[in-house]
């Protein structure tokens, strides 16, 4: 037994009041959607320009080198993702690379200095650091006193012991340790 149903076309073609009038929600959702397309293409075409621009002044300084540049010039260079500083102190531009993310917000500082390589590894590394014997020994100990510690925590089949939990065997493993100094 069905106690209420409607068909909802019924419903629309009848509205004798006048209070679900779509055609005026549909002129207001097109012109927010119009508005919105506009924004972007406006946010794209700035981006273009932009990029553009920086497209040239990286033309511009192509293939000259720091030492013949004023110290306006050389901050610009540094300053600009499009151009590249090699260490030899070489000047050249780099391709723009456009992300959906790039065009959805405006990057940081920190975005364009990261993305922009200039302060990349170039041709050498840093030194590697020598791990401490101490340590190499500290660590070799504690392993074999947590190897103990699990033994006597443990049963044979190697679960832990009623009662027991992981921190009591890091607990019996540290006592082990201090015990073997």
């Amino acid at each position: 037994m069905v106690e209420y149903s409607f068909d909802f076309d019924d419903f629309r073609d009848r509205d004798p009041r006048g209070l679900f009038d779509d055609r005026e929600f549909m002129r207001e959702r097109d012109l927010r959607d119009e508005i919105a397309r506009e924004r972007a293409l406006m946010e794209r075409d700035r981006m273009d320009d932009e990029m553009r621009r920086a497209a040239e002044e990286a033309a511009k300084l192509e293939e000259t080198k720091v030492e013949a540049l004023s110290t306006d010039a050389i901050v610009e260079a540094i300053n600009n993702p499009l151009v590249m500083v090699a260490s030899d102190g070489r000047i050249s531009s780099r391709q723009p690379r456009r992300s959906m993310r790039s065009v959805m917000r405006a990057p940081s500082g920190r975005d364009i200095i990261r993305r922009s390589g200039q302060f990349a590894m170039q041709g050498f590394d840093l030194p590697t650091k020598k791990p401490r014997k101490k340590n190499k020994k500290h660590c070799k100990n504690l392993s074999q006193c947590l190897r103990q510690a699990n033994a006597e925590l443990r049963t044979q089949k190697g679960k832990l012991r009623k009662g027991k939990t992981q921190a009591d065997i890091m607990r019996r493993a540290q006592r082990l340790l201090r015990k073997m100094k």
